[in-house]
């Protein structure tokens, strides 16, 4: 018996991300930035209550990591919109009949 021929994935129609790498470790970078700009308000905190207690060194260390814990965020923001970007090129390039919401 003759096989039938099928057609590729892209073509189908089907929404068949399941199977594509890139799709699936995109979509748990938007926690990491959320997570440290979390922690940096923690920091904060830790802070205000070092600063309660006159523990200047505490104080200190708590701003000192609040502010990298920020800028880490802000760095995973613009990391995570640039994956974002390449995720939508992606889909549209890769992926270009299939009707799963970008």
């Amino acid at each position: 018996m003759a096989r039938k021929k099928q057609k590729p994935v892209h073509e189908t129609g089907l929404v068949m991300l399941l199977h594509c790498t890139k799709c699936k470790w995109i979509r748990w970078f938007a926690g990491i930035p959320l997570i440290l700009l979390l922690s940096a308000l923690g920091f904060v905190v830790f802070a205000q209550f070092a600063q309660a207690r006159d523990s200047a060194s505490t104080m200190i260390l708590g701003l000192f990591l609040a502010t990298w814990s920020y800028v880490f965020s802000l760095a995973g923001t613009i990391f995570f919109a640039s994956w974002w970007l390449l995720r939508w090129h992606h889909m549209r390039t890769v992926h270009p009949t299939s009707r799963a919401p970008v």
